[in-house]
């Protein structure tokens, strides 16, 4: 560390002392003279330097000598150069001999390559005719070796459409998006030539068939039993088949899982119109929104993070169809009582057990549906309590009916006991 920094402060030493006898050559020699001779003789000027502390350092007596000295180190230097030229003035001959015969050869070889022009320049032209005429067949001879040679290829192109349908029919969408994508590029590429080929032009309208066959495939695949990994595939082959925009895939998604749902629907319908069903339907019910529309709620928003879209709606119709069906069978209406009673027809009976399950349910569902923003409890809750009330009321009813039986069945004639006891007292 100490040897960079003496390094670095003999530098900066250095450095000062060369510009303080910059400064000083300048007054010496002229200005002008001086930076006229750092822009054409930088060599010079180097000398300069070099040769300034030279002189700042002599003494009187050795700046008289100065002069002297120079014109010895001049004159020695012109003997060296006398004796070096003698030395070898055999090589100085000997390099102009060659430069003269090179510069000969030259001149020689220029002339040949003139004349060589002339006699070529004829056949330049004829040549260029001959490749004129040759062109449409050597194109035409092109073609032809073209079609012979991708004979195989073209074969290939030509079964593409039956090669695609087999495909979408195994469900291998991944394989089927890939021939598209192909067929589309191939003839994005001939449209781009401004060619009409009838051949090309009638496998277009065949893969557009497909194209509509692969569609419809995967669309279909949203109406069935699938969970998130199988959507996140579907939906981004969708995606990639460039048939519809992201507006109309949601609406799309949340239409054919509807269709899924509907299946599920049925069943619960069919399960409250069956005879002593209608707890296990409205379990069911509440356990489809719980499973079946929470999966399909999270499906939506792991597939199209950045809006809901239509899955709001499509959750409140959810909720209102469950709420239908708990509005409808417990709370009853008045023309499904029991006639000339306030009880409920046999077939409408919740009993508290019943309800308990059913809400139970529900709250389980309302907790599911809670990650959705979709909680419906408190919408419903009132229901339970009102035919809770209800249920009480009845139960009361049939204790007083028990009751007011049960006092029909004796004779309440005044006892003589209790009569004569009571004149005693009196």
């Amino acid at each position: 560390m100490s040897k960079s920094s003496n390094d670095l402060d003999s530098f900066e030493r250095a450095y000062r002392l060369r510009g303080t006898d910059d400064t000083v050559l300048s007054q010496v020699l002229g200005e002008e003279w001086f930076a006229d001779a750092s822009k054409n003789r930088p060599n010079l000027v180097e000398v300069s330097r070099s040769y300034f502390p030279h002189l700042t350092s002599s003494t009187y007596e050795r700046l008289a000598r100065e002069p002297e000295r120079l014109q010895h180190e001049k004159n020695r230097c012109e003997r060296d150069m006398e004796m070096l030229a003698l030395k070898n003035y055999g090589a100085f001959i000997g390099s102009a001999k060659v430069t003269r015969a090179v510069a000969q050869e030259v001149d020689h070889v220029r002339k040949q390559l003139e004349e060589m022009d002339e006699l070529l320049t004829p056949a330049q032209q004829d040549i260029s005719e001959f490749q004129a005429i040759s062109a449409d067949i050597v194109s035409r001879r092109g073609a032809l070796r073209n079609v012979l040679t991708q004979h195989g290829t073209l074969l290939e192109l030509l079964e593409l459409p039956q090669l695609l349908e087999a495909c979408i029919r195994n469900q291998m969408f991944e394989e089927s998006l890939e021939l598209l994508s192909y067929t589309r590029n191939m003839l994005k590429t001939q449209e781009a030539r401004g060619e009409e080929i009838h051949i090309l032009t009638k496998l277009k309208e065949q893969l557009s068939v497909q194209q509509g066959n692969l569609q419809h495939s995967l669309i279909s695949q949203l109406a069935t039993d699938i969970h998130l990994p199988a959507c996140v595939k579907v939906v981004g082959f969708l995606r990639r088949a460039q048939k519809c925009s992201e507006e109309e895939l949601r609406e799309l998604f949340i239409e054919q899982r509807s269709i899924f749902l509907e299946k599920h629907k049925s069943q619960v319908e069919a399960l409250r119109h069956g005879r002593g069903s209608v707890v296990t339907a409205l379990k069911t019910a509440a356990d489809v929104l719980r499973t079946h529309v929470y999966d399909i709620g999270t499906q939506y928003q792991a597939l199209f993070q950045q809006d809901d879209g239509p899955l709001v709606p499509w959750l409140n119709q959810q909720i209102a169809w469950l709420t239908d069906l708990l509005r409808a069978h417990i709370l009853p209406e008045a023309s499904q009582t029991a006639p000339g009673s306030r009880l409920p027809a046999a077939s409408n009976r919740l009993d508290a057990a019943s309800l308990l399950a059913i809400l139970r349910q529900c709250t389980q569902a309302s907790t599911a549906l809670r990650r959705l923003g979709a909680v419906f409890l408190p919408a419903v809750q009132g229901l339970f309590d009102a035919r809770l009330e209800q249920y009480c009321c009845e139960l009361l009813d049939v204790a007083l009916l028990t009751f007011h039986a049960e006092l029909g069945r004796y004779d309440w004639v005044p006892s003589v006991a209790l009569s004569g006891g009571g004149a005693a007292a009196g």
